[in-house]
This record gives C-alpha cells, sequence and structure tokens, in this order.
C-alpha cells in the first residue's frame, strides 16, 4: 500500500470523519466516500490493490491536498543532546514491601540486597556531574531510597557544592513507596526534592493485597498518611498506580480514589508488567475490558479541559497536549542511553532504571577508571539510529511519532526484541488516542470549548 496511506488515520467524531495526518499532526475533514476507503484500507491493506488504478489515484490526490505546504517544523520531544544530564540514582536495592508484581524482585534486581556507599556515590559525581551541561536531573530510586536518606543528603549537598556556583541547576526527583515517612523526612524533601513519585494502587484492599508489607503494618494506611504530608505542605508529587487483575472491574473506583489524593501531577496509570500467565495478568477479555475503562477516563479527562473549571489531567492528556500545542513528536520510546543513565547500588550503569541487573545491558560502572565500556556505545548507537520511522515494527503506523515505541525493556522480555512492540501495548496506544484525537478535533471545532481548553493547557503548563 502507499507509504502516504499509512501515514493517515480516520477519526470518527460527532462533527463527522475527521483526517489526522501522523507526521505533521495535522487535522483535516475528509468526505464521507474518501473516509470510507480509508478506514476499510487500514482494516485490510490488499483491498487497496484491488482498486481500480484510477480509483487509488483520486483517494492518493484527496489526501496529498490535506498535506501542509510547508516542511515539519515539529520538534524532537526527547531532545535533539547526546549528552548524559538524566540520572536514576539506585541508593538503595532494598525494599521494606513484597509487591507481587515488582519487576525490580524485591528491590534487588537479580543481585541480592545492598545499599550504595559514599565511595559509588562520589565516583558518580566526579565522572558524570561536570561544567559541560547547563543542568542535570537526578532521580533517587529503588529498592526504597528513603531507607539510605543519609546517602541521599550527601549527594544533593555535594551536587549543589559544585553545580550551583556555575549555575547549573540540578532537578532532584525521588520516587517512594511513601511507607518510610517522618517529620524530618517531610521537612527533608520540601526543601530538597522537587517532585515525588508516590506508589499506590488504590482503595486498601487492593494496595494491601498486591503491595504487602514486610512487617507488621499496612503500606496503604502509611503511604496514605504521607501524601496527606505531602498535599498540606504544598510538595509536588504524583500517584503511580499499577493495574492488576485485582483491578478488574474497578478501574474507576480505583483512579477516582487515587485522584481525591492526587497532586497536581495527577496520577499515572501502568498496566501489569507480568507474563500473561502470572497471578496477576490479564485474559484476553479482561485486558479489553481494562483498554475500555482506561479510554473512558482519558476521554472524560481531556473534556474537563474543555468544560470543567476544574480540569483533571494525566499521563495521557498532558502528553497529548505537548505533542499536539506543543508542536513536538517522539521518535523513540525515551532517552535510555542517550541523555539517560542508571547507576546501581554496586556502581553498575545500565542505560535505564529499567534495564538495571540484565548483564546483557550494563554499560559500565562509575568505580573503574572508565566508567562507560563498548557496550555502551553499541547500544547507544542501537538507540538512537531505530527511530519509530526506521523501525520495521513501527514504521507503517499511522501513531508512530505519537507514540514513539514501547519500553525497551518490556520489549525485550515479552518479545526478546528491544524493537518490538508486544501487541497488547499496540492495541493500548492506538485505542486511546483514537478515541482523544477524537474528542480533540470536536474541542477545537467549538470555539467557547476551544478557549477554555487553550486557557486551561497554558495555565497548567506555566
Amino acid at each position: 500500500m502507499d507509504t502516504l496511506l499509512k501515514e493517515f488515520h480516520v477519526l470518527g467524531t460527532r462533527i463527522g470523519p475527521v483526517g489526522f495526518h501522523g507526521p505533521s499532526a495535522k487535522f483535516f475533514e475528509l468526505s464521507p466516500d474518501i473516509a470510507a476507503t480509508v478506514l476499510s484500507l487500514e482494516k485490510d491493506e490488499q483491498s487497496w490493490y484491488a482498486l481500480p488504478p484510477m480509483e487509488r489515484e483520486r483517494i492518493a490526490l484527496a489526501l496529498r491536498a490535506a498535506l501542509p505546504d510547508e516542511p515539519d517544523s515539529r520538534t524532537n520531544l526527547l531532545g535533539k543532546s547526546s549528552r548524559l544530564t538524566g540520572f536514576y540514582l539506585f541508593v538503595s536495592q532494598e525494599c521494606n514491601l513484597a509487591c507481587s508484581y515488582c519487576y525490580g524482585d524485591g528491590g534487588e534486581y537479580r543481585k541480592g540486597k545492598m545499599i550504595m556507599d559514599e565511595r559509588t556515590a562520589d565516583n558518580f559525581i566526579d565522572k558524570f556531574i561536570t561544567d559541560q551541561n547547563p543542568g542535570y536531573l537526578i532521580n533517587f530510586f529503588g529498592g526504597e531510597p528513603l531507607l539510605n536518606l543519609p546517602l541521599i543528603q550527601k549527594i544533593i549537598d555535594r551536587v549543589r557544592a559544585k553545580t550551583e556556583p556555575l549555575g547549573i541547576r540540578t532537578v532532584f526527583n525521588m520516587t517512594t513507596n511513601g511507607t518510610v515517612w517522618s517529620s524530618k523526612i517531610a521537612d527533608f524533601v520540601s526543601q530538597n526534592i522537587d517532585t515525588l513519585t508516590v506508589s499506590l494502587d488504590g482503595p486498601k484492599d487492593i494496595n494491601d493485597a498486591q503491595r504487602p508489607a514486610c512487617g507488621n503494618f499496612s503500606a496503604y494506611d502509611k503511604t496514605v498518611r504521607t501524601i496527606g504530608d505531602l498535599k498540606e505542605q504544598g510538595s509536588r508529587y504524583t500517584i503511580r498506580t499499577i493495574m492488576t487483575k485485582n483491578s478488574f472491574g474497578r478501574l474507576k473506583e480505583i483512579y477516582s480514589h487515587n485522584s481525591e489524593l492526587a497532586g497536581k501531577g495527577g496520577v499515572g496509570l501502568s498496566t501489569v508488567d507480568v507474563d500473561d500467565n502470572h497471578a496477576l495478568g490479564f485474559t484476553d477479555h479482561e485486558h479489553q475490558t481494562l483498554v475500555d475503562e482506561i479510554v473512558e477516563i482519558n476521554s472524560e479527562s481531556l473534556r474537563s479541559l474543555a468544560d470543567s473549571a476544574n480540569p483533571q489531567f494525566n499521563e495521557y492528556t498532558s502528553e497529548l497536549c505537548k505533542l499536539l500545542f506543543g508542536r513536538q513528536y517522539r521518535p523513540r520510546p525515551c532517552n535510555a542511553g542517550q541523555t539517560v543513565l542508571a547507576v546501581a547500588a554496586d556502581g553498575e550503569l545500565y542505560p535505564c532504571h529499567r534495564f538495571v541487573g540484565y548483564q546483557e545491558f550494563c554499560v559500565g560502572n562509575v568505580n573503574d577508571d572508565q566508567p562507560l565500556n563498548a557496550n555502551y556505545s553499541e547500544l547507544c548507537r542501537s538507540f538512537k539510529e531505530t527511530s519509530v520511522d526506521k523501525n520495521p515494527h513501527c514504521s507503517g503506523c499511522w501513531l508512530q511519532h505519537l507514540c514513539g515505541g514501547s519500553c525497551y525493556v518490556i520489549s525485550h522480555l515479552r518479545e526478546g526484541d528491544v524493537f518490538k512492540p508486544p501487541a497488547r501495548y499496540c492495541h493500548l496506544k492506538k485505542t486511546v488516542y483514537d478515541r482523544l484525537l477524537s474528542e480533540f478535533a470536536e474541542i477545537m471545532a467549538d470555539p467557547a470549548r476551544k478557549t477554555r481548553f487553550v486557557d486551561n493547557v497554558t495555565s497548567y503548563f506555566h
């Protein structure tokens, strides 16, 4: 089928069929007959060749007429820099919870319990925090990072002492389960952590069933108290929620529950990363029901930006606004190995936090004289060169520049290929974005709703 046709998608809206051109992120009106033909071609590419040549030419001309006259001016959402400026520091590879779905092997990442020592932290700072970059992003990770609070404090003090005199800004974020908490920690977070991501999987019965404590306490009770402190002190935080079989039929309840607790950062929803035959995995029917619920939640969120004085952002809606309003596109799933590295507790280096513990993806060690090894150059080149338009698994997809492809690690574990997205991932993304883009087109066609939408988006991002 003509490459051009693969770049188009037909949106069914209340204002009639609307065409969407993926590479340029342009919306345009379609006649009903052209829309019907393109829809049928999306379902069956081979039917294109059954059309008479004159009809194929007519459709191609109609679609080309909708393309922008000027070359695409969108910018890379991931940036053009290849300098290492983002780091995940695994200050603790221990955890006080025993989450049943943990991809990090209980926080140990297939390497046993350990915490980062001061020598490793110093070597990281000496070798990777330099005067060559205008800024850095450091995310304290684990395990549970607050089990090693003294080292976190030392790292922040030392990084600031090294960078602030040079006018270099460092953003410090942290991901925590929210159960290691005190007034002292609350004060420290308020003064030093820019954004906190707190894990909470919904109401108490669900959360504590799949996030049990290694001790005689309720993870839910402690986490909710921590969130209350964060809300009271005005800290910026996001709630991260993992959806499992336990979420089946209750996703709206879970999202509503966590949204009431969430700060400006909102609630991030992720499907559980386990094999399909895992006790918490989804059957095909359950996964489709989950997809339908995710679509409804995100559709309500997008509509709230146009219809509500108290709009609710979430990951999909904020991402969509950046991509469309910010004139951006996503060439890869992330910047793993490009601008991002993860530093394990023993100093080993990986392209990102999800790769930690998989030795075939180890790219060095901060405690070595030359911290980056030959594997780093090869992986970095591979990730950089295989953008979605060059990835054979993604290049024919209308959504490629909004999606960017699947997480490298999930693709590796599920498909044996870091560049091959799992089928369920593609289905979820296409289904959600089809609905959100349709809602977006309807909002833009209504002047009053468009004005409220733009005002709410502008306020959120500024």
